[in-house]
């Protein structure tokens, strides 16, 4: 029903917005320590270069890989422009034109920060500001492109878009916390990391709560009737029970919430920036969010087509 690129859409889209906002609110808040403001001109000092900048160009590639996965399943890039052309009032288009911005913002946003000869307060938090509300659409509408999928009783749940959003979020501060270290800004920010890993044992807990939302709403039947509710109830069976469900307690459960949340909760109260425990946290939950998409829609899809007859 859905090819894997869309999975990895998914994701890279998800993963690129979360990055976008953490960075925004990030910008947000620093601009005046982070400014020599001289004219109303931000001259980012050095150590800010170095955690903002790297951030945003990681938050550019993860949207621009997001795109190209978009492009290659529509089956070509004319098809990805006729959604720009000849724009409809739909999931996939709210999100291509959220996707199309998010590079925008966060390239000028790249700049903004790496500039040395420096950009206009004003036009630097007009961006923050507009990219983190772009990056809560992109974020959003990922779960709301699934729900609008009627004939799929699993991605019709009010705890989908509420995943999504918590996993994106968490995958967000995963690459900034990622990118600080490999840029080396770490040490020169250990507060702002450990308030970053705070910030993600919170989200974690909300994307563990909203996960059990889903499996259990889906285990009473969802909303729906009839053969709709069977497909439902399989659904939830085939995350903890069926093929995937070694992907959906390991790689989701174990690697992408419990051993994350446990670093987090070391990260947080280090004294001092621990470098392989920060970026092992990081990849699990960037690992822990690729498989809870791909099994979330391996779930929804087979049982539903299996309701249709189709397989």
């Amino acid at each position: 029903m859905l090819s894997d690129l869309v999975v990895c859409y998914l994701f890279l889209g998800g993963a690129g917005a979360g990055a976008l906002l953490v960075l925004c609110a990030l910008g947000l808040l620093s601009t005046r320590a982070a400014a020599l403001a001289r004219g109303g001109r931000l001259r980012a000092t050095s150590a800010y270069r170095r955690l903002l900048a790297p951030g945003f160009a990681s938050a550019f590639a993860l949207l621009a890989a997001g795109a190209v996965c978009l492009a290659v399943d529509l089956g070509s890039f004319d098809g990805a422009l006729l959604l720009f052309v000849r724009p409809r009032a739909t999931h996939l288009t709210v999100g291509a034109w959220a996707l199309a911005a998010g590079l925008l913002l966060s390239a000028l946003s790249c700049a903004a920060w790496s500039s040395a000869r420096g950009w206009r307060l004003a036009v630097v938090r007009a961006l923050g500001v507009l990219g983190a509300v772009d990056a809560l659409v992109a974020m959003a509408y990922t779960g709301l492109l699934l729900g609008g999928v009627g004939a799929v009783p699993l991605w019709a749940s009010p705890w989908l878009p509420a995943l999504f959003v918590v996993s994106a979020l968490s995958c967000g501060v995963a690459c900034v916390i990622g990118a600080a270290h490999l840029a080396g800004a770490a040490r020169l920010f250990p507060g702002v990391l450990r308030a970053l890993a705070a910030v993600d044992a919170v989200a974690i807990v909300a994307e563990a709560a909203a996960a059990w939302g889903l499996v259990a709403f889906a285990a009473a039947g969802g909303s729906m009737g009839g053969a709709s509710q069977e497909a439902a109830v399989a659904s939830a069976e085939a995350l903890v029970a069926g093929p995937d469900a070694w992907l959906f307690w390991g790689g989701f459960a174990l690697a992408g919430l419990v051993v994350p949340f446990a670093l987090d909760l070391v990260l947080a109260r280090a004294r001092r920036p621990l470098p392989h425990a920060a970026l092992a946290a990081a990849a699990c939950v960037l690992a822990g969010g690729f498989a809870m998409r791909w099994c979330v829609v391996a779930a929804g899809a087979h049982p539903a087509l299996q309701t249709m007859g189709v397989m």
